[in-house]
């Protein structure tokens, strides 16, 4: 049975489902649909044209703003801005902001849709997003991630699935981060992640890979090993990005195969792994091409370090 407040302002036009339930003081604009069993707090606004699936529930003071769709059994905790408009300083047309199933979305977050009249920003399915995240315009989010409290995606950011953000974590415009990586605390990251990486949150380099989300996740020992030896190849080789990319090819390894096809569709460049003050050889990716023996990416890859004094991935 729906249950509306009498102080609540509902148009004539909104199509509501029958268990839905309307708090106090909230405003229902022109042509908005609420699934079956969504919830609705006090003083929530929701502003004309917004789709809402079934069972949500969205706590007091919440904005969900024009261009919005929401799926289904997803929690917004209170005073978010869902939808708002893109943060550019010269006026565009608004697009839309999508968000799939089973999310929790914490206090404060702010969503905004995409820019132009067919931008889209893209939110996932079963995301953890804690209080006073931003997702920016034209950003698109996967599956299964974590945003700890003041994580930014400044736009135009692509985030892959199962991936952890430390708190107040920075991403810049059109960075990607790869599946399974970790992004620590505090981090300003302005180039591509590669998957299954941990990013420092103090230098924001890469210092190995994410051994704890790769076992949470069920990675078998032989794929880490597999890891290990591409981690060694890209960050500590010392090759140019042709023979690296030589190098992935011949690892017979699915997760290799998609660190490969991550690192072949990079345009900003990857982010450098951490280096030590004993260690001055050059990352990787400014170090010229040098030429390699006929055979020498049909060979097996190293099993020791490049550079003395390093620890294994």
């Amino acid at each position: 049975m729906r249950r509306i407040s009498d102080t609540a302002i509902v148009s004539q036009t909104c199509r509501l489902g029958p268990d839905v339930s309307i708090g106090a003081r909230c405003r229902i604009g022109d042509g908005v649909t609420i699934g079956d069993g969504t919830r609705l707090q006090d003083d929530v606004k929701i502003e004309p044209g917004v789709k809402i699936g079934r069972n949500n529930t969205i706590s007091h003071g919440n904005i969900i703003k024009a261009g919005t769709r929401i799926g289904h059994h997803n929690t917004f905790g209170e005073h978010g801005v869902i939808g708002g408009a893109p943060l550019i300083a010269d006026p565009v047309a608004s697009g839309t902001l999508e968000i799939g199933d089973c999310n929790e979305i914490r206090e404060f977050a702010t969503l905004q849709v995409g820019s132009g009249r067919d931008g889209v920003t893209q939110i996932g399915s079963r995301n953890f997003l804690m209080p006073n995240v931003q997702v920016g315009h034209d950003s698109r989010v996967g599956d299964h991630n974590v945003m700890s409290n003041q994580t930014a995606l400044c736009g135009h950011v692509d985030v892959a699935d199962r991936v952890v953000f430390g708190v107040g974590a920075i991403v810049h415009q059109h960075c990607r981060i790869g599946r399974l990586a970790m992004i620590g605390a505090t981090a300003y990251v302005s180039r591509d992640v590669v998957p299954f990486v941990l990013i420092d949150g103090r230098s924001g380099g890469v210092v190995g890979l994410n051994r704890v989300g790769l076992k949470r996740n069920q990675m078998d020992s032989s794929t880490i090993q597999r890891l290990k030896q591409a981690y060694r190849i890209v960050f500590r080789s010392g090759l140019s990005r042709r023979e690296i990319l030589g190098w992935l090819e011949r690892v017979d390894c699915d997760a290799v195969a998609g660190m490969l096809a991550f690192i072949r569709e990079s345009r900003r460049g990857l982010e450098r792994e951490r280096r030590s003050a004993r260690c001055d050889q050059p990352p990787a990716e400014s170090i010229s091409p040098t030429p390699l023996a006929a055979d020498a990416c049909s060979a097996t890859p190293p099993t020791t370090l490049p550079f003395p004094g390093r620890r294994a991935a």
